[in-house]
C-alpha cells in the first residue's frame, strides 16, 4: 500500500497545514516515499543489510494470538514474509553477523532469539522473577546482547548481559534506581549508557566489571531513550515529558544543546554516515531530523498518528518509522485510525 492509497491526496495538504500551525519555526517538507500497514500493534523496527529486509514487531490484537515479526522490502515496503510468535514482541535488536533477531516480550518477562535463516525461535531468555523487558541493544563483534529491565518507584531496575552464542544471561547490573529505560552501547569504550526515566539521569556502566561508573543529569524531564555517537563522543537523549532532545558531552555529562523537537519525544536514532539524528515525537505526530554537527532541526516529517521508532539503513540513508495507533485506553472502544499502525519510508 502506498502513501497515496492510504490517504486521499486532499488529506495530505491538510496534514501539512495543521503541522505548520503546530510548529511554525520549522517548515515541513516531507519526502515520504511510501507508507504501508503491515500489521496491528506495531512497535519497533530494525534494518538487516545482510538480508536486505526491514523487520517490524507487530504485537497484534489482544487475546487473538496473532503476534508476529513482519519482513518488509526496504524499497517498496511490500511484505515479503512473516514470523509467527507465541509471545508478542515489542522491542527488537539485530545481530546481522549471526543472523539473530532478538525481541523483548514484555508481557511474558522474557527475550526471544530468532534464527532468521529458519524463522524459528531458538531460545527464550528469562529469569524466575518478573522482568519488564524493554530495550535491547547488540554488540555484534563481541556477540553480546544488553537488555534493560525497567523497574518503577520502589522496584529497582537492572540490565541483563547475554552471551549471544549461548543465549544465556551471564551477568546482570542490578539494583539500579530511577527506572531504567533506554540503552546505548559504546564499543570502543566497552561501556553502556542508560536513561533513568524517573530520576532524569544518565548512567554510565563499565562493562569491564559491570559497574556503574558515574551518573549525571539528562538535561530534561522523563528521559526515555539515548543514542551514542562515537564520532563526536556525544549522547542524544529524548525526554517524553519536556518534548526535547538534549545533546550531552559524554566526557563530562555537560549539556551541549537542548532542542525542542515535539511533544512526547521518544525514539532516537543516529545516521553517523550522514551526520543526522532522527527523533520520533509520538504525541506530536512527526519525526524531527537534526543536523548532528550544527545541532539544528533540519526538517520535520509528518509520518502518522504516533511515531514510535526510527531505524536507518546506514548504506542507503533510508529511514523507517513505525507509527502506533491512537487508543481510547485498554477498556475503551476500538479506535479507527487510518494513520496508525503504519510503517513510513523517508528518503533523503
Amino acid at each position: 500500500m502506498t502513501r497515496t492509497s492510504l490517504l486521499s491526496r486532499s488529506a495530505l495538504p491538510l496534514l501539512a497545514a495543521s503541522f505548520s500551525l503546530l510548529a511554525p519555526a520549522v517548515q515541513a517538507e516531507p519526502s515520504i516515499a511510501a507508507t504501508v500497514s503491515p500489521g496491528a500493534g506495531l512497535y519497533e523496527v530494525v534494518v538487516s543489510d545482510a538480508k536486505s529486509l526491514v523487520y517490524v514487531a507487530s504485537v497484534g490484537q489482544r487475546d487473538q494470538n496473532n503476534a508476529r515479526v513482519v519482513a518488509l522490502d526496504p524499497e517498496t515496503l511490500e511484505t515479503k514474509s512473516a514470523i509467527d510468535l507465541a509471545e508478542p514482541a515489542f522491542g527488537l535488536a539485530l545481530n546481522d553477523k549471526t543472523g539473530t533477531l532478538y525481541t523483548t516480550n514484555t508481557r511474558s518477562d522474557s527475550i526471544s532469539a530468532i534464527d532468521l535463516a529458519t524463522g524459528k525461535v531458538v531460545a527464550t531468555i528469562k529469569q524466575d522473577s518478573k522482568a519488564h523487558t524493554r530495550q535491547i541493544v547488540v554488540d555484534p563483534d563481541g556477540n553480546r546482547v544488553f537488555a534493560t529491565i525497567t523497574g518503577r518507584r520502589d522496584t529497582p531496575s537492572e540490565i541483563w548481559i547475554i552471551d549471544g552464542a549461548k543465549n544465556e544471561i551471564v551477568a546482570t547490573v542490578a539494583d539500579l534506581k530511577g527506572s531504567i529505560t533506554g540503552l546505548a552501547f559504546d564499543a570502543a569504550g566497552n561501556r553502556l549508557f542508560a536513561t533513568a526515566m524517573e530520576s532524569n539521569e544518565i548512567l554510565e556502566i563499565d562493562l569491564a566489571d559491570n559497574s556503574v561508573k558515574r551518573t549525571f543529569p539528562s538535561g530534561g524531564k522523563n528521559a526515555i531513550n539515548v543514542a551514542y555517537s562515537p564520532k563526536s563522543d556525544r549522547l542524544f537523549v529524548t525526554h517524553q515529558e519536556s518534548g526535547e532532545l538534549t545533546v550531552l558531552d559524554a566526557k563530562d555529562g555537560s549539556v551541549v544543546k537542548t532542542l525542542p523537537t515535539g511533544e512526547g519525544a521518544l525514539g532516537v536514532t543516529l545516521d553517523e554516515e550522514r551526520g543526522l539524528a532522527y527523533v520520533a515525537n509520538r504525541r506530536a505526530g512527526w519525526v524531527s531530523v537534526i543536523d548532528t554537527e550544527g545541532l539544528e532541526i533540519m526538517k520535520n516529517y509528518v509520518t502518522g498518528s504516533m511515531p514510535n521508532t526510527v531505524a536507518v539503513d546506514p548504506e542507503t540513508g533510508s529511514a523507517y518509522v513505525t507509527n502506533k495507533t491512537k487508543s481510547a485506553g485498554r477498556n475503551g472502544p476500538p479506535t479507527v485510525d487510518p494513520l496508525g499502525d503504519t510503517v513510513t519510508l523517508i528518503k533523503q
